[in-house]
């Protein structure tokens, strides 16, 4: 029996590592346990900034003998609709290639992705699967990166709702989008459940790594240590996040903060330098996804940098699940995702109303708290939450019944 081909479209490079650490993991156990069954064709927007690197290459290789297929597109960089109408017509090509091959099913990677696989998918008569759908339109509007007004705007946002009525499936990271879709818009596709994942197999701590790390750093074994792995801006908080640490020094100022960041670390340097914070409280590292979770083994305590705004309860982020999985409670603001809710209900994280001075300086005493605790308890509770909540083992049954409800089986 022939293996039924799938296209997967992603508006994201091949190893951004929201591919790698989420929809991956789900696609590589699939087509290692049932060789022959599937064939993915991904379709990807590569950067020129980010060449693959040698273990990239071979790690290519690897899902290319796994049954996966690539195509690479080139992204062509702006927020106006000329660049975004230049990457929607290249993808067009790409998917109607594979529909040409006989593909009738295609995959979205996350909303914006979703608003072009709708007009593929409707024009070429494909079943959408639209994965991780959240309204993107809705964050930039509240991070104010667009305005209500502008066309960029109306366009993707009108384009995000009438992709979740065209769809066949949906899956989104909470229970907030699974309400607004059958309550609200009352779409007729299959929804699940599945917020970001973790491979809890790569996260598990491994003692030894973490010592080698913290003394890498030239750290203490009992110094606390704050860790954000992550961007500055946009979706996310920027100098604020500096502030943040500068107050909770006022209060400790034994703390280091660990930072993993893609962006120039002369940028966030010069921000940490501004708020005040000296330059032996912290560092700025990059990493590539294959060893990552290494830096979260050397930390204490995760930082969810993401600002409250009412599209905010919608959002999945990655990062708490490889939090808890490497056995960190996590400090997070109030209303965003379900993760607030999970942090309070099992003691694996502290909430905050914003990272303003009065709600960083207020939550200090639970963060000590946590601190205080048994480090080797609190890992494993933070751990054991981890994996019930966003673990592989846990989401796996849910994806593969999603593929299943996409090809009508």
């Amino acid at each position: 029996m022939k293996p039924t081909k799938i296209t997967v479209f992603f508006y994201n490079r091949l190893f951004d590592p929201l591919i790698m650490g989420n929809f991956w993991v789900f696609i590589a156990d699939i087509q290692t346990r049932l060789p022959g069954q599937f064939r993915f064709h991904f379709i990807t927007y590569e950067n020129d900034a980010f060449p693959l690197t040698e273990a990239q290459l071979t790690q290519l290789v690897e899902m290319q003998r796994l049954g996966v297929e690539w195509t690479a597109l080139r992204w062509h960089p702006g927020r106006g609709m000329r660049s975004k109408m230049t990457d929607i017509l290249s993808g067009f090509g790409a998917v109607a290639r594979q529909r040409a091959k006989g593909c009738r099913h295609v995959i979205s990677y996350n909303s914006v992705a979703g608003s072009f696989c709708y007009l593929y998918a409707r024009v070429l008569g494909m079943r959408l699967y639209m994965y991780s759908y959240e309204p993107h339109s809705e964050y930039s509007l509240d991070n104010g990166m667009l305005s209500e007004s502008s066309l960029q705007y109306r366009v993707l946002h009108a384009l995000e709702r009438r992709a979740a009525q065209f769809a066949s499936v949906i899956s989104s990271g909470t229970r907030f989008m699974q309400e607004r879709l059958e309550n609200e818009w009352k779409v007729r596709a299959r929804f699940f459940k599945i917020p970001s994942v973790t491979d809890e197999r790569k996260f598990a701590l491994d003692g030894s790594v973490r010592a080698a790390r913290r003394a890498e750093l030239a750290l203490a074994d009992n110094r606390k240590v704050l860790f954000y792995p992550g961007k500055f801006g946009d979706l996310y908080y920027d100098v604020e996040v500096a502030q943040m640490f500068r107050w909770l020094l006022d209060e400790d100022p034994t703390l280091f903060f660990l930072i993993l960041t893609p962006q120039p670390a002369e940028t966030v340097t010069r921000m940490f330098k501004e708020a005040g914070v000296p330059p032996d409280s912290y560092t700025v590292r990059r990493a590539d996804y294959d060893a990552v979770q290494t830096w979260f083994w050397a930390a204490d305590f995760g930082v969810i940098a993401v600002p409250a705004g009412p599209s905010k309860r919608f959002i999945s982020n990655i990062k708490v699940g490889e939090y808890l999985c490497a056995g960190l409670p996590f400090l997070i603001t109030e209303g965003v995702s379900e993760d607030y809710i999970f942090a309070r209900e099992n003691d694996v994280g502290v909430v905050v109303r914003d990272f303003d001075e009065p709600s960083i300086r207020a939550a200090w005493p639970l963060m000590r708290a946590l601190f205080d605790e048994d480090p080797a308890a609190l890992r494993e509770r933070c751990a054991q939450a981890g994996r019930a909540y966003r673990g592989f083992e846990t989401l796996k049954p849910r994806f593969e019944e999603a593929l299943r409800a996409l090809l009508g089986r």
